[in-house]
């Protein structure tokens, strides 16, 4: 993959930004500045939803319309209006869709089964046990899960897509990490052990991205784990 920018890194101080308004119209600091300020939106904001119908909040269709707005829109304007570039150099593209189908195939048979087996673990039967009403109203718990894939095709374009190419114009495959560490901040909510999971999702699917110049892959792997975890602890209870 070919990136554009430099890292103004030397010592020679003609090379480095002469105003605070030079620096902010630096990509890398309009990109952290921006992307940070959505994360905490999406964070301390995503409850602010009581006048939905209540199914509505239940199936928490507030939470994804939040997170389509602060990581899809926003970003996709920023990438757009501020940098110039297309969505699918911000890896809204099937890029190289025949390596995708061998990381989909090879990912998916490790992260599947192991999804299955800590849905019966207490933390996580006790965390997605909210969503135990499914079992009864079936009708909105496909709204809910099409609701989720709504949700993770943000959060892949968010973060293996605007963070991702984004940070990797001027870093080259380290962005990899420098985008894996807000994704795993963003699950402290959740049970420890998914937590420390994703380190090694945020790496995977950041390089599955990377080497494809692609989010569309890792975001149907990333809804299809969802699934997998909420449907089986709701029709298969410990």
């Amino acid at each position: 993959m070919e990136h554009s920018e430099s890292p103004n890194t030397g010592g020679d101080p003609r090379t480095q930004p002469r105003t605070i308004i030079d620096l902010l119209r630096d990509p890398i600091i309009i990109t952290t500045i921006v992307s940070t300020a959505m994360l905490l939106i999406v964070f301390y904001h995503g409850h602010d939803f009581q006048w939905l119908p209540w199914k509505a909040q239940r199936a928490r269709l507030g939470w994804f319309g939040l997170n389509f707005l602060c990581l899809f829109i926003v970003p996709a304007l920023i990438n757009r209006f501020v940098f110039g570039r297309t969505l699918a150099e911000v890896g809204l593209t099937l890029g190289d869709w025949r390596l995708s189908l061998i990381y989909a195939a090879a990912f998916g048979a490790v992260t599947i089964p192991t999804i299955l087996v800590a849905s019966r673990w207490p933390a996580f039967q006790n965390y997605y046990g909210q969503y135990s009403w499914g079992r009864w109203d079936i009708t909105w718990l496909i709204i809910g899960q099409a609701g989720w894939g709504v949700y993770f095709f943000a959060w892949e374009f968010f973060f293996r897509g605007f963070l991702l190419q984004t940070f990797g114009r001027r870093f080259g495959p380290p962005a990899i990490a420098l985008q894996t560490m807000p994704f795993v901040m963003m699950h402290f909510a959740k049970p420890e052990a998914e937590s420390f999971a994703a380190i090694i999702a945020g790496i995977a699917l950041g390089w599955w991205a990377w080497r494809t110049r692609s989010a569309i892959g890792p975001w149907l792997l990333h809804w299809a784990c969802s699934a997998t975890m909420i449907l089986s602890v709701v029709f298969w209870p410990a």
